[in-house]
């Protein structure tokens, strides 16, 4: 009889957190990822804005049509526009082609997505940077 309010707190406090812990442990919760593209790491020299980086490799036919995407993008950020450049360079080892990239203003690359060459598939993947793009300069006071 004694010992029922102990037991009572000791299961207030224990059974979440044993229950967060099994739930955990068996996959039954999918935390939320807002991110659409994927996540890089690397870098690329530093500016004073955001970017959106295209690296341009001569074995990559429908890189060099992304351009007016991009173009898009950054004409559908708004008032944003000027914080963000689009910026073609050569592909390198940090750089795949096929690509774009964004990169923060002191040149940590954060995200890239995939380009497809397909006109639809690519409008896709305009919208899902556009949207990240947003998000990460919603949150930035940077550039």
């Amino acid at each position: 009889m004694k010992h029922k309010p102990v037991l009572a707190l000791v299961g207030v406090f224990l059974l979440p957190v044993a229950l967060a812990w099994l739930t955990l442990q068996q996959g039954w919760f999918t935390p939320g990822v807002k991110g659409q593209g994927e996540w890089v790491e690397g870098r690329i020299e530093g500016a004073r804005q955001w970017r959106l980086v295209l690296p341009l490799a001569p074995e990559c036919g429908h890189c060099a049509d992304a351009g007016p995407l991009l173009h898009n993008v950054d004409l559908a950020l708004g008032r944003d526009e000027e914080r963000v450049a689009v910026v073609q360079v050569p592909a390198g080892p940090g750089l795949e082609a096929g690509f774009v990239y964004i990169a923060d203003p002191p040149g940590q690359l954060v995200m890239r997505y995939a380009l497809s060459g397909d006109e639809q598939q690519d409008r896709l993947t305009g919208k899902a940077l556009l949207g990240d793009l947003r998000r990460l300069l919603k949150f930035s006071r940077a550039g």
